[in-house]
């Protein structure tokens, strides 16, 4: 007798992981009785395991209920990278999602909605055009908050910088749930000062991935193929006749000092014999230097060479840029390097990069983790089984080496509540 039963494969599927961490956002997000100032809680996932998909998820639920019909979903983003991300992100799953037609509005770099007539949908804003909006008119973000049906804060360590604090507090005074993203829910490695400021923003609500018996949720995520297997190799710089000084106080490297150890020949040296052996063995790997000068020379030595490198800084116009981008995430032809100063952190999605060169020094966990994200993509997510890192490093110099350490920093703070 031949069954009658067939396979539905959903158009917006969630990982079991996903779909566990977004239960447990939509519990905090939607209690059965509304609060005052709204609820709020911070999606904790590392680099590569789907935090925007879930945000995105998230969102559709949360404009789909009845209370939100004529109201917008604002997400929030620093950089034109994570706003382009998050607007492609939900248009995609809104087409699946969704319960009627809405409007998707853009407000970052040269694109321009009217905030003063913003139709239900979503609205993805660049926090700094943002903030200098809410600055032109008395009662701006007021307005914008008594529309919100929820608001989300991608890269959310970067809440309680200020103006940007000032913005979400704003946005979600009227009651909107407010839902933060991030790999890293701190800023420092301290644990208190601005760390506790931001686990206070978000009410010390913290969800994150049941590690289903293993060591924690990194370990749980490369045992299942969601993220590649890290192979971190320290290259160590010799000679190199730095004097720096350490950051103290929380504080990562100066702008000055990452100048000078990008000046440094036997830096640089290092940097680009380590970039070519790694694209000996890898079609594409990300370079982090310690300054634009140093992108720069890395790149040119490299194509010297015969090989494929190109170097992008926060100068490069944004069509050379999307260039590259383009063709490095295609992952076919010759291997490729991308060598880069202060940009690529965040909001850079390219599941093939197989290796990352993290040529600057940090004390930053959290652009540590940032920067080997950007190869710890598995092969459940579209990625690799395994990925190198590569960390160049004076033996004088702090610095890290395990994604699970970074990610698990701030686990005592968030518990205080």
């Amino acid at each position: 007798m031949a069954s009658n039963a067939s396979r539905i494969t959903p158009e917006y599927a969630l990982h079991p992981y996903q779909r566990q961490v977004l239960s447990d956002l939509l519990t905090t997000l939607t209690p059965p009785r509304p609060t005052l100032s709204g609820p709020k809680v911070v999606a904790h996932m590392p680099t590569g395991a789907g935090k925007t998909r879930v945000a995105c998820a998230a969102a559709s639920y949360l404009l789909n209920r009845p209370q939100s019909e004529g109201k917008v979903v604002i997400w929030l983003a620093s950089t034109e990278e994570l706003c382009a991300q998050a607007a492609d992100d939900l248009s995609r799953a809104w087409g699946v999602l969704g319960n009627r037609p809405v409007a998707m509005q853009r407000y970052w770099g040269d694109y321009s909605a009217d905030l003063d007539s913003i139709d239900e949908g979503f609205l993805v804003a660049g926090l700094a055009k943002l903030w200098h909006a809410s600055n032109r008119r008395v009662g701006f973000t007021r307005d914008i908050a008594d529309i919100a049906a929820a608001v989300i804060f991608d890269e959310a360590h970067q809440a309680i910088a200020p103006t940007y604090k000032y913005l979400a507090e704003q946005l979600a005074a009227y009651g909107a749930p407010l839902l933060g993203l991030t790999a890293t829910p701190g800023r420092t490695a301290d644990k208190e000062g601005d760390d506790y400021e931001l686990a206070e923003l978000f009410a010390f609500n913290k969800v994150t991935i049941d590690p289903k018996g293993h060591s924690s949720p990194v370990a749980y995520l490369i045992g299942q193929g969601f993220l590649a297997d890290p192979e971190f190799r320290k290259i160590a710089v010799a000679n190199s006749g730095l004097s720096i000084r350490k950051p103290t106080d929380g504080m990562d490297y100066l702008a000055a000092d990452l100048r000078t150890i990008g000046d440094n020949a036997v830096w640089q040296a290092a940097i680009v014999e380590v970039a070519r052996q790694a694209l000996r063995r890898h079609k594409r790997v990300i370079v982090f230097c310690p300054s634009v000068r140093s992108a720069q020379i890395g790149a040119a030595a490299i194509r010297d060479g015969g090989l494929s490198a190109v170097d992008i800084v926060a100068a490069t116009p944004s069509d050379e840029r999307r260039d590259a981008i383009d063709a490095f995430r295609r992952n076919d032809g010759a291997p490729m390097a991308i060598f880069n100063y202060g940009v690529l952190t965040a909001g850079f999605d390219a599941p093939k990069t197989r290796c990352v060169i993290v040529a600057r020094p940090t004390t930053s966990l959290v652009l540590y983790s940032q920067m080997i994200g950007r190869a710890m993509r598995g092969p459940k997510s579209g990625g690799n089984r395994r990925c190198q890192i590569y960390t160049v490093v004076d033996t004088a110099l702090p610095g890290f080496g395990s994604l699970a350490d970074a990610f698990e920093n701030w686990e005592e703070l968030w518990q205080q509540k």
